[in-house]
């Protein structure tokens, strides 16, 4: 594929911030307070359906005040769909600006938003949406074909310079022209009429209606965007909104407080006339607020789980993430695969998740979390089963492991001592990342009677080592799902170029071609020849846990994409 090679250092630091951020901590939010399952005792059931954010309340029971309250306990950098680079937006964006079409629980799984319907061609590689025609913007003008196509060339542009144009190459000619070589008009989104619009995509992609409920897909005002240029979504001034909250007041660091849009298209279906949004750090502090009933929805952290699990309103959703640790195949020792094999061996995942990292997170088997689309729709993970073996699903793994170790020194012609004076194991600097890396080079000390240095980094120094390929092993890298593809859980790998073997090269481009269930097998192919080279050796699926008010109806939550929808939320008697 022509366009390997140029999105792969974009691709890099994209995963690199997410491994900094995410991967190398214990699964943290809002702040000081970590997400979690909570623990065994609690069996939760992932993803269930939940009566009370379905729940529609008759207007006589409502509340006089409809307001509800939330923590995101982190300030957004900027509000612009097609600039965001921050988990804590998108729900904000979600609510500001309507995407093309709205994710929905339902079994399509999306629903109308400023498009009404679409059309793909025979081959999936033209996607025709139809926009509805009483869409406005909060200042009462119309949502027209022009704003979308303005908003998907101004992404691309590279004198706009977005950081997330990369986000957008799924697109016919995005690439080239974020690269200078085509200009904008050549982009693969042009205008039919006023309300109609023609996607053209690089490639076949039975699954593009994933990428039209992003929040990162919902166009923003012509006018707006050509007045603000890149500082448009930063204050409350700078922002039109489509969607169904307009924002008021953004207090920085501190709090935002959205409205109902009265323009919105589907007005009469939004009861709430407030959303306030506090911006806090501190766990502690955010427990407080919720027990006092200043906020009505909160994450839960290990240490107030025995105390939420047994409350109506404790949820456990997946966060579609994992964790993985990455060894370089092309340095001394790890170039050996029955060393890495050994390594991987003696990880044990159960002890990881539930003595050392204390967060909830599922122990990770495969690269693809549960929520990923397999055969015929259902999940993948559950359908490709467990492919990973370490100490803690097989008795023998480690004296396997140690066997394996012997053999492959001696291939090598070298010794143990040799291999702990050689290699280092790199994480994040922060404590929860130094802790989790200490915490597996206990195991591998106990295990296989090697002591592994352990170098804690700072992401500024470690991107370029991931991004040339000079580390040797890195523990807490991950991939968090944008989209319930599986590709993207495994396509990483060939944007990167780091490991250069010709199979998986060759199947991965296989899928590129590919739709429907052949391509999900393909990947599943992929996954699995993937973990059997031991190059990358899945930690943890994440998870998060919460807790809401009682008198919350119609709150919904997502494993992926975004965080919460605030459109049908009512709050009762």
């Amino acid at each position: 594929m022509k366009f390997k090679k140029s999105l792969s250092l974009i691709l890099i630091f994209a995963l690199v911030m997410s491994m900094a951020f995410v991967g190398c901590t214990s699964s943290s939010n809002e702040g000081g307070n970590e997400v979690a399952e909570g623990t065994e005792e609690t069996t939760p059931v992932v993803d269930a359906p939940d009566e009370q954010a379905t729940e529609v309340v008759e207007e006589s029971d409502l509340a006089e005040d409809q307001i509800f309250r939330i923590n995101i306990g982190q300030e957004p950098q900027i509000l612009d769909p097609f600039q965001f680079r921050d988990d804590k937006a998108t729900s904000l964006i979600y609510a500001l600006h309507e995407p093309l079409f709205r994710i929905s629980t339902d079994e399509a799984g999306y629903e109308p938003g400023l498009g009404e319907s679409f059309e793909a061609n025979d081959d999936n590689t033209v996607y025709t949406v139809k926009l509805r025609k009483d869409a406005k913007w909060q200042d009462g003008t119309d949502v027209t074909a022009d704003d979308v196509v303005y908003s998907f060339k101004r992404a691309v542009d590279p004198e706009f310079g977005s950081e997330k144009a990369f986000d957008y190459y799924v697109i016919k000619n995005a690439e080239k022209v974020v690269s200078g070589e085509l200009g904008v008009d050549e982009l693969g989104v042009k205008k039919l009429d006023d309300y109609t619009v023609e996607f053209t995509l690089e490639q076949p992609m039975d699954y593009f209606i994933h990428y039209m409920v992003m929040p990162g897909f919902a166009p923003i005002q012509e006018e707006a965007g050509q007045a603000f240029k890149d500082i448009y979504g930063t204050n409350p001034d700078k922002i039109v909104s489509s969607g169904p909250f307009t924002i008021e007041s953004w207090e920085h660091d501190s709090s935002i407080t959205l409205k109902k849009n009265d323009h919105y298209w589907d007005a009469e279906n939004v009861t709430l006339d407030e959303v306030y949004v506090t911006i806090i750090l501190d766990g502690n502090t955010i427990a407080s607020m919720f027990e006092v009933d200043d906020l009505d929805y909160m994450e839960v952290g290990p240490d107030y789980i025995p105390k939420y699990k047994e409350d109506p309103g404790f949820r456990v959703r997946s966060q579609v993430r994992v964790s993985f640790i990455e060894f370089n195949p092309n340095i001394e020792f790890l170039n050996n695969i029955k060393i890495r094999e050994a390594l991987s061996l003696t990880f044990d995942r159960i002890a990881y998740v539930e003595n050392v990292l204390q967060s909830g997170d599922m122990p990770a088997y495969g690269l693809m979390p549960p929520g990923m689309t397999g055969l015929s729709g259902g999940d993948f993970r559950e359908q490709a089963g467990d492919i990973v073996m370490d100490m803690g699903n097989d008795p023998e793994a480690i004296e396997r492991a140690k066997t394996l170790l012997d053999e492959g020194l001696a291939e090598l012609g070298k010794t143990k001592e040799e291999m702990e004076e050689f290699l280092e194991v790199l994480c994040v600097d922060s404590p929860g990342a130094k802790k989790n890396a200490q915490a597996i080079q206990q195991m591998w000390l106990k295990n296989l009677d090697l002591n592994l240095t352990v170098t804690p980094m700072q992401v500024k120094m470690l991107i370029p080592m991931l991004m040339d390929g000079t580390f040797h092993c890195v523990v807490g890298g991950g991939r968090t799902a944008q989209t319930p593809d599986p590709a993207y859980m495994v396509d990483f790998i060939y944007y990167e170029g780091k490991w250069d073997d010709p199979t998986y090269t060759e199947m991965m481009e296989n899928a590129f071609v590919q739709v429907g269930d052949e391509r999900i097998q393909t990947l599943m192919d992929i996954e699995k020849y993937v973990l059997e080279k031991f190059v990358f050796i899945p930690q943890q699926f994440g998870m998060a846990s919460s807790v809401i008010k009682s008198d919350v109806a119609g709150f919904k939550t997502f494993p992926l994409t975004l965080q919460y929808d605030f459109k049908y939320v009512q709050i009762k008697n």
